[in-house]
Order: structure tokens, then C-alpha cells, then sequence
């Protein structure tokens, strides 16, 4: 029998406040409708198809009990909590390195708080790395992040929120020049965040689809459909060594009835979608967590 790839999926559990701060309106971290009703969901699915998920979590989030009990449900459940920053502030890359640097810590300090132990990854907020922030989290000693999503249609898709929504400023997000950027794991350059290098850092990049450089992650699969998902990942399973799906929390939310926010599809639609596509991976793929895929790679190539 040939030996299933490894692969990972993430959950970047980014409620309501983070969605109506990016379309430019105020609003509390609780109550939180897509936080509280998307991760049992979710657990439920992972047990169902024995999987061991990454939750990227920010921690403002990790302040408000109600959440610190669903939290630690993901933990007892085996799965692996990672950093978000601590008040998903869009734009990471243009702040000083002092501002990154305590948006790292504050994230790092209310995740130790419930978990007991120092994440070990990163994702940027709106994919919004740099070398310098790369940098900072080796410094930190992470061993991975899972901020590169090698795509050119960011940019397109935040001018068309900015013109339909209003609010959306352009301020973060993947740079064109990832575009060139790898699909597989690899040590990130000290001068371009996208290029292979020599940092003491992983970089675990978002899967997109090959060749055609196109977003792959559920928000899309939702919009698009499953013979889109299909079609990217027959592609990926050719042409990656490995798989990095990435959910959000609004895929397996409550309808959110809020009119300041795009309208979800219906809830049964999200979670037939989502359980077809974590169904598919699971059976194709040996998913662990990102902690344990970066120390896998580790292992095998000697660094």
C-alpha cells in the first residue's frame, strides 16, 4: 500500500468583530454567534473523520470566558491552538517592529494563559507577513508560520469589497509578488518572505491551486462550489507534496443576520460543503496538526 501524504487542516477562529472591523465598524469581541456556534461543529466533523486540526486563535478572543470553555474543548479534543496576533489588526506588516512585536506577545500570553504551554505558530491576520515579522518569531522561537498564500487575486477581491462594502480599506493582504511563491514547506528567505532561505523559521503556506495560482480555502469552495474544489484539488494532489486546508469560523456559523455583513449561504448548504471536503482530505491525506506536520518535516530533512 502506498503511504498516504501528510497534510493539515486550520481553522482561523475569527468571529463577528474581526469581519465588521475589516468593512469599517466598531464592535465588542462578545457576544460572538460565529465563535460560540462554528467550533462545536467543527470538533464534531474532526472526530467523525479522525482529524487533528490547527485553531489559529486571537487573543482578544482568549479574554472572554464564554470562549475560554470552548477553547479548551478544542485542546481536550487533541487539537493544537496556535497564534492569531492578539487583536487581529489588519495591515500587521506596516506597523513598527515594536507594535508586531507585542501583537505577537499579547496573542502568545492569553493562549499560554488557557493551554499552559507557548504556541508554536503564527498566522498573520489578512496573510499579512514580512520578513521582519518572520524574523521576530524565530527570534520567539516558533517554529512555523502560515501567513503565505501565493495568489494574485487578493488585491482584485479587496477593491471589489471596497467598492460594493465601502469601508474595506486596502491594507493588508498577500503582495503580487508572492504570486512566484512556493506551494510546499520551506525555510523562508532573510530578504524575501515568499523565496527559500535559510530562517529559522517553517513556513507552511497556504495550499492554492497550481498553475493557476487561485485561492482554494472553503470561503471560496462556499461561493463556488464543489466542482471547483475537485477540480483544485486533483491539481494539488499532482503537483504539492503536501496539503494546507484552511477554514474559517464563518464556514460552520450560524446565519449571521447582521446587515453590515455579506449574507452567508444556508447553514445546511455550509455544512454538507464542509463535511464533503474534509471527508475527501481525510481519506486521502494523513492530517495532523501544523505543530506536528512542521516537526515531521524537521525530522526528515535534518534542520
Amino acid at each position: 500500500m502506498i503511504p498516504k501524504k501528510i497534510g493539515t487542516i486550520q481553522v482561523d477562529l475569527d468571529g463577528i468583530w474581526p469581519y465588521l472591523e475589516y468593512y469599517g465598524y466598531e464592535s465588542d469581541v462578545n457576544p460572538d454567534l460565529a465563535f460560540e456556534t462554528s467550533i462545536p461543529r467543527f470538533l464534531e466533523l474532526f472526530k467523525k473523520y479522525e482529524v487533528k486540526a490547527t485553531f489559529f486563535l486571537n487573543g482578544k478572543d482568549a479574554e472572554v470566558p464564554e470562549k475560554q470553555r470552548l477553547v479548551n474543548e478544542i485542546i481536550s479534543a487533541g487539537h493544537e491552538i496556535a497564534n492569531h496576533t492578539y487583536s487581529h489588526r489588519l495591515g500587521l506588516r506596516k506597523l513598527s517592529k515594536l507594535e508586531k512585536l507585542r501583537e505577537i506577545e499579547r496573542g502568545e500570553e492569553n493562549i499560554i494563559k488557557i493551554t499552559g504551554r507557548k504556541p508554536v505558530g503564527f498566522k498573520a491576520p489578512g496573510y499579512d507577513i514580512d520578513v521582519e515579522t518572520m524574523e521576530l518569531l524565530a527570534n520567539r522561537g516558533y517554529i512555523y508560520d502560515s501567513s503565505i498564500i501565493s495568489t494574485p487575486v487578493y488585491p482584485i477581491i479587496m477593491k471589489l469589497n471596497q467598492i460594493i462594502f465601502g469601508g474595506v480599506k486596502r491594507t493588508h493582504g498577500p503582495k503580487i509578488s508572492w504570486l512566484f511563491g512556493n506551494n510546499n514547506i520551506y525555510h523562508p528567505s532573510s530578504k524575501k518572505e515568499w523565496k527559500k532561505g535559510n530562517l529559522d523559521l517553517l513556513e507552511l503556506p497556504c495550499s492554492v491551486i497550481p498553475i493557476f495560482k487561485l485561492p482554494f480555502h472553503m470561503t471560496f469552495i462556499t461561493k463556488l462550489g464543489f466542482g471547483y474544489f475537485k477540480f483544485g484539488y486533483n491539481l494539488i494532489s499532482i503537483c504539492s507534496n503536501y496539503i494546507n486546508y484552511e477554514f474559517h469560523a464563518m464556514d460552520l456559523s450560524d446565519e449571521i443576520s447582521d446587515k453590515r455583513l455579506p449574507r452567508l449561504k444556508s447553514l445546511e448548504k455550509r455544512k454538507k460543503l464542509c463535511e464533503k471536503v474534509i471527508k475527501k482530505i481525510s481519506e486521502d491525506y494523513e492530517i495532523v496538526t501544523s505543530e506536528e506536520l512542521a516537526n515531521n518535516y524537521l525530522r526528515k530533512n535534518g534542520n
